[in-house]
């Protein structure tokens, strides 16, 4: 965790197994704003407005490995 001009900042990971594959993304949050680093290098951002970190990450990464399951198909 670092402290950046008084706002908290978070750099985490999370990961995702879907079908026997490991998809991983990294997020960080500053002040109430999510941002979520997919394995393709696309970053998505979302304001929490109180809802839990990781469950907000892992809607967005959710959402890559469904684009990319599709893709697959």
């Amino acid at each position: 965790m670092q402290i950046e001009k008084g706002n908290l900042k978070m750099d985490e990971e999370i990961t995702l197994e879907h079908e026997g594959i490991n998809y991983t993304a990294t997020y960080s949050v500053f002040g109430d704003t999510l941002t979520v680093y997919l394995p393709n290098g696309e970053a998505r951002s979302t304001e929490l407005r109180g809802l839990p970190v990781e469950s907000a990450a892992l809607v967005h990464l959710k959402g890559y490995v469904r684009t990319v399951t599709l893709k697959q198909n």
